[in-house]
């Protein structure tokens, strides 16, 4: 079915130069439009008129230019693995775009966990992704992606520089995101229609840089002061890498987004969830999305040793990162308690994170009912009879392991005093009861609440329990 082409009236800007028509990076060959969506495209012009036309639609568009710039709504049919093509001309040029797939749209952001490529870090492998990049022209029309350069700026960049979208092959998948890889090939295997991911990510950054200056200043923030301390990173500092790496691509039509971080944010767990809140409310906001229809999704940080594996600081993060799910409207969060590793703060398991994204995904944005497809998270603690008796959600079939002792639980008595604990799973209950024969009388319970805690309680499905403790003030 041909549909029809809507015109969105031109955003004023200042021009800075007569031109050629012409778009910002983000759209390219090889790109991935959102199925089923009016898709906004924008460019500049120095004529007073630009005109698109699409292969799925014998409808062209015409779009004013105001001040050097135009701005136009496209709408787009189901996706499909048939490639289309884009034209944009002005009255002395034009600019076609070749082998565009329509499909589904994904933002995938954050540090280093989210920007690690398949063929992985020095000295720290993905696991499997020999085969995965051997065997990645199979996936040549059903992913792309394209990879923003790190870049840090003053103020919001239009465009970026050395960057293009790529088709999988082993040449080229090896630099991809690992994680994001495997989020859009099981999307791809689930939705069966392409999966197009924008990767912009930077290795060691905090989250204040990927948020708007105005927000921090409200939650306390010297922003003046941070931006031109020397002794702070610029991947640290307020705002310079939303201007540099989400800047550009803000509005770019996208189903919702991905993200991984909070590595870097230790020192501010006591805050990090209202941060979490203002990042994800800004990014909503430059994408137009007014009624939180975008779905939010996020990787609680893994256990790692951080110079201490029996302190918190790394814990807390993730504690924050719970909070934030109550705080932040349409999100959901994947648990990889089970994937971190003592001295390693990038673990090889990237299949898992990737996998567990995508099922998120087929509940929020998809609309699949799914029992048990989430992170297992506490649900009740009762306290009787010596022991704790800890209830769970997201568990309606049961916990494992069972007939043995379950690492990683403590319990404390009146005197606070955490010891390590037993626990053992009640057979066919999303139930664990927790003993130690040095608490006799216990008021408190933790799981896996230190930098790092060997674990293995899972639901059916193989999804971790979040750590947790019940003794928070």
């Amino acid at each position: 079915m041909r549909r029809a082409l809507f015109l969105l009236l031109a955003i004023p800007a200042a021009m800075t130069a007569r031109a050629k028509v012409t778009l910002p990076a983000i759209f390219g060959d090889n790109m991935v439009l959102q199925q089923q969506q009016k898709v906004r495209i924008w460019g500049d012009s120095d004529q007073r008129e630009v005109n698109l036309s699409v292969s799925w639609s014998e409808t062209p568009l015409r779009v004013e230019v105001s001040e050097g710039r135009w701005t136009a709504e496209i709408e787009t049919p189901a996706g499909s693995y048939e490639p289309q093509q884009l034209t944009v001309r002005d009255a002395d040029s034009e600019v076609t775009l070749s082998n565009v797939l329509i499909g589904e749209v994904w933002i995938c952001s954050g540090q280093s966990n989210m920007y690690m490529p398949l063929r992985g870090y020095t000295g720290q492998p993905v696991e499997g992704s020999l085969r995965t990049i051997l065997e990645s022209n199979r996936d040549r029309d059903r992913i792309r992606m394209i990879t923003l350069p790190k870049k840090e700026a003053e103020t919001p960049q239009r465009t970026f520089d050395n960057a293009r979208w790529e088709i999988p092959s082993p040449a080229t998948a090896q630099l991809m995101s690992a994680a994001a890889y495997y989020f859009a090939q099981t999307l791809n295997a689930a939705l069966d229609v392409p999966v197009g991911i924008v990767s912009t990510s930077w290795g060691g950054s905090k989250i204040e840089a990927w948020m708007d200056p105005a927000s921090l200043r409200t939650l306390g923030y010297d922003v003046e002061a941070i931006n031109a301390n020397p002794k702070i990173q610029q991947r640290a500092k307020c705002g310079l890498l939303y201007n540099g790496l989400i800047a550009p691509v803000a509005g770019y039509t996208a189903r919702g987004f991905a993200w991984y971080q909070g590595e870097s944010n230790r020192k501010e767990a006591g805050i990090y969830a209202r941060l979490m809140q203002e990042m994800v409310r800004f990014w909503r906001a430059e994408w137009g999305d007014t009624q939180n229809r975008m779905p939010f999704l996020y990787v609680q940080i893994a256990p790692y040793f951080y110079n201490d594996a029996a302190a918190t600081d790394g814990v807390l993060i993730m504690e924050a990162q719970s909070d934030a799910l109550e705080l932040i409207p349409n999100s959901a969060m994947i648990a990889t308690t089970d994937l971190g590793e003592e001295l390693t703060i990038h673990p090889r398991r990237k299949r898992e994170v990737g996998e567990r994204l995508a099922a998120e995904a087929m509940i929020r944005a998809y609309g699949i009912r799914a029992n048990c497809w989430s992170a297992v998270r506490v649900q009740e603690v009762k306290f009787e009879k010596g022991k704790a008796v800890v209830t769970f959600e997201n568990a309606r079939y049961g916990l494992t392991p069972q007939h043995v002792a379950v690492p990683g639980f403590e319990l404390a008595g009146k005197d606070g005093v955490f010891h390590p604990a037993e626990g053992r799973v009640v057979l066919s209950k999303p139930i664990v009861e927790v003993t130690s024969e040095a608490v006799k009388e216990p008021v408190a319970v933790r799981y896996a609440f230190h930098n790092y805690t060997p674990t293995s309680l899972c639901n059916t499905y193989g999804l971790p329990v979040i750590p947790f403790r019940s003794d928070r003030e």
